[in-house]
């Protein structure tokens, strides 16, 4: 898509257009959700004391942190924001800072009011709900976050549903998070996503945790545990044209289920966790959706059978990449594979399909 309002940086586009893994990344969760531990965006504690500059997290500092944690597995990070009423799509090191020291001027930029905040050149950072437009406007199939937006808890006088829902009906993306935001019926906005044809699947997990509501444990009705999987289900939706999203849930262990933990004023490197867990997990499924795994499973013999064609699918070079783990990031698992012995090579690929028969 070409506009005077887009601009997309050289690494990205590049990426998209060789058809390589790219994971668009929402900044509004960051430079307004991340203000600092206790403090809200003024710069006052939950104390009502005014904090000193130095108390704030560095943001610019967790934005790279994310996104080399992207390329370290494999993929190209695709921060979005607004600057000067132009959207960017990939962010270098002076445009994060400069979010970072503008954060109180900054709009929460949505599907709403993105056109006003592009036409008064205005700077903002982009929701999941815009995030996930503008990934959709350039070609990329992934989002990452740590949370989303939903009904509201109290829905039934506001009338309140997240713009985030209604993109994720809208557009064809994979969008991976760790629950719903605060303020958030998690139970209602799962329904809601259902009753619109969007899938929610759980990411080696059966439920989630809300953390801010009483009712903390909430249950997925739909489990994958390898990211192929993911992949397979998001190239069936596409191949069928089935519009929506899907929404893949990427919970948090058990043992950090505590509604104190996860208070995002109180713990912000908790927070910082959570998008780290999201980023990986974002970038192996864009792995495998770049590999263009066959969803076209054969069913005409028998279970057994599927079963093999489908983990044929999986070409050599996933295999060496996911399962023998010869690396953080895939083209130097490649790298080391071409650097080795004809022998070790060829002891590798019987390996392979040693497994996958």
């Amino acid at each position: 898509m070409k506009s005077d309002y887009l601009i997309v940086s050289d690494k990205v586009e590049e990426a998209i257009s060789n058809k390589l893994p790219v994971i668009a990344i929402d900044t509004a969760g960051i430079y307004l959700g991340l203000s600092g531990s206790g403090l809200t965006r003024d710069g006052i504690g939950s104390d009502g004391v005014k904090k000193l500059e130095g108390d704030r997290p560095d943001l610019a500092k967790i934005v790279e942190d994310v996104e080399k944690l992207i390329v370290q597995n494999g993929a190209v990070p695709a921060t979005t924001a607004i600057v000067d009423g132009q959207i960017h799509v990939g962010l270098d090191k002076e445009l994060r800072q400069y979010l970072a020291d503008n954060q109180e001027s900054l709009q929460k930029v949505s599907r709403r009011n993105l056109p006003v905040v592009l036409a008064l050149g205005e700077d903002g950072v982009t929701t999941v709900s815009s995030t996930m437009m503008i990934a959709q406007m350039v070609g990329i199939q992934v989002v990452m976050t740590v949370g989303i937006g939903g009904v509201s808890e109290d829905h039934g006088d506001s009338l309140d549903v997240s713009s985030d829902l209604e993109e994720l009906i809208r557009n064809q993306i994979v969008v991976v998070c760790s629950g719903t935001n605060p303020g958030v019926d998690p139970r209602k906005s799962m329904e809601y996503l259902e009753t619109h044809g969007v899938p929610v699947i759980g990411f080696r997990s059966d439920k989630f945790y809300t953390k801010w509501c009483q009712e903390k444990e909430n249950p997925l009705s739909v489990r994958v545990d390898e990211p192929t999987d993911i992949a397979r289900v998001h190239a069936v939706k596409r191949s069928l044209d089935i519009t929506g999203s899907m929404l893949v849930i990427n919970p948090v262990a058990d043992d950090r289920a505590d509604a104190e933990s996860f208070d995002v004023n109180q713990n912000e490197k908790y927070m910082v966790e959570l998008l780290h867990d999201n980023a990986t997990l974002a970038a192996w499924i864009a792995m495998a959706i770049s590999m263009d795994l066959d969803p076209a499973i054969s069913n005409k013999n028998s279970k057994r059978s599927s079963k093999k064609k489908q983990e044929k699918s999986m070409s050599f070079e996933v295999w060496l990449f996911s399962v023998k783990g010869f690396a953080q990031n895939f083209d130097v698992a490649q790298l080391i594979f071409n650097n080795l012995p004809d022998s070790e090579k060829e002891r590798l690929r019987q390996e392979y399909e040693d497994t996958v028969d």
